[in-house]
């Protein structure tokens, strides 16, 4: 059987903006500032008000912040798939892509592990500062996909593959996907130090120290990975196995797991930050989850076998029923045992060039294994700008070098009445992969 692939962007474009347009985020906490979505995230020394709870607790005690300021329905986030991307899918829109292009795919696919998909994205509904304290509440969701090359290959040209012969073998061994979702709430203090760093040698001189302290709540988890799947010509093999939450929609759940109630995971956690000021510089120092105690509840986590088999001679067999995570296959649990949030370092600068011209500058380091919950990239050092056109419409502009990659965002504001309506955008490319951005901030206030 071979397959007549037409490409509807439209279908994807919407695809990935729906999942996609819901905050970059830092770490567990998501941005809540499209400001700093459009400076490519040089953003720790600029952050002001209800901003500085995400980016830099500090802020709230550094002269020139606002007594008071609150957002609301901060989204964004970012969505791509790699090594066949969404550029590429685009050349085709309403077309038939030629046998050539998608052999040159599934090569490509070959050379890169498989094909991946990606999202990561969040929602602030609500952040406000009354002097030195913040307070924000945010949830924030990823999703890591990557289907095997002959996954790719058999839904491009059918189970006869690229030569078009007769039926073949479909392995789909290193098929996997990790998804989860968290809710944060978090509370900034930040206080004012009687100390100069340079004597007074530059005006307006100021140092201030904030921490954050952070609840985590984990509402879903699924952790998936192929076992060495495959279809031959004459049976089917599936080795699937899945740890998930359990659900009430499914029959024959132990009495004591129906009381979930969307929470499946729970901690606590704490962020250090520094900030300076002196004549036209700022700087910011932030020390996250220097303790972060979340992880998963494993007795809210179910085992899914996966395994389904089919041949000529017997009937199918198949297992995709809820089981006790304690039978879930070492492999598994190992990564949900590594799924907590590690500690991350942040150093940024601002220098005000101009009245109308601020430059911006941030390096940020992540730690933890391949398996530790990252959202976004784990390292990064870019510089960004913002020139205020007209004193109510900024614009603002940034790059960064990221792991594998780099990746740059550019936005504007329109500010009225003391309201700032902020749009911003981004694109990030990680070796061959391409992700796109978009973050909206609904409402804003300051005084």
């Amino acid at each position: 059987m071979r397959n007549r692939l037409v490409v509807s962007m439209r279908g994807v474009t919407f695809a990935a903006l729906t999942v996609g347009c819901v905050s970059t985020a830092s770490a567990q906490l998501p941005s809540s500032s499209p400001a700093a979505f459009a400076l490519g995230g040089n953003f720790t020394a600029m952050a002001r008000g209800y901003e500085a709870v995400s980016w830099n607790a500090a802020n709230l005690a550094m002269p020139g912040r606002p007594f008071m300021s609150f957002g609301m329905i901060a989204l964004g986030g970012n969505a791509g798939l790699a090594p066949v991307d969404l550029t590429a899918l685009h050349r085709f829109s309403g077309k038939v892509v030629d046998s050539a292009t998608k052999a040159s795919w599934v090569d490509l696919a070959r050379q890169d592990g498989g094909q991946r998909g990606e999202v990561d994205g969040a929602v602030t509904p609500l952040a406000l500062s009354i002097g030195p304290i913040g307070l924000q509440l945010g949830t924030t969701f990823y999703t890591h996909m990557n289907f095997s090359p002959d996954a790719l290959e058999a839904w491009l040209f059918g189970n006869a593959g690229a030569s078009g012969g007769q039926p073949k073998p479909i392995d789909l061994t290193g098929s996997r996907v990790r998804a989860a979702a968290f809710s944060t709430g978090a509370l900034s203090f930040a206080l004012p130090l009687p100390i100069t760093l340079t004597g007074n040698m530059l005006k307006n001189e100021q140092l201030a120290v904030g921490i954050t302290g952070k609840y985590i709540v984990g509402h879903g988890l699924i952790v998936a990975e192929d076992l060495g799947s495959s279809v031959g010509t004459a049976n089917i093999n599936v080795s699937l196995p899945v740890i998930t939450v359990w659900s009430d929609t499914l029959v024959d759940i132990p009495t004591e797991y129906r009381d979930y109630d969307g929470r499946a995971g729970m901690g606590m956690g704490a962020d250090l930050a520094v900030a300076w000021r002196g004549g036209p510089w700022k700087l910011g120092f932030v020390a996250e989850n220097i303790v972060n105690t979340f992880k998963w509840d494993t007795t809210k986590l179910a085992y899914l076998p996966g395994t389904a088999s089919y041949n000529q001679t017997s009937s199918s067999e198949m297992d995709f029923d809820q089981h006790s995570y304690a039978q879930a296959p070492q492999l598994l649990r190992d990564i949900v045992a590594a799924q907590a949030f590690k500690p991350a370092f942040r150093l940024g600068a601002a220098l005000q060039v101009t009245h109308s011209l601020t430059l911006t500058g941030d390096v940020k380091q992540s730690f933890g294994d391949d398996n530790a919950i990252v959202i976004g990239p784990k390292s990064m050092v870019g510089v960004g700008a913002e020139w205020r056109l007209l004193p109510f419409l900024p614009i603002r502009g940034g790059v960064a070098s990221i792991s594998d990659g780099w990746q740059a965002g550019a936005g504007l504001g329109v500010r009225l009445l003391g309201y700032e309506l902020g749009v911003a955008t981004s694109i990030r490319k990680r070796g061959v992969a391409s992700e796109s951005g978009l973050m909206v901030g609904i409402l804003g206030i300051g005084h």
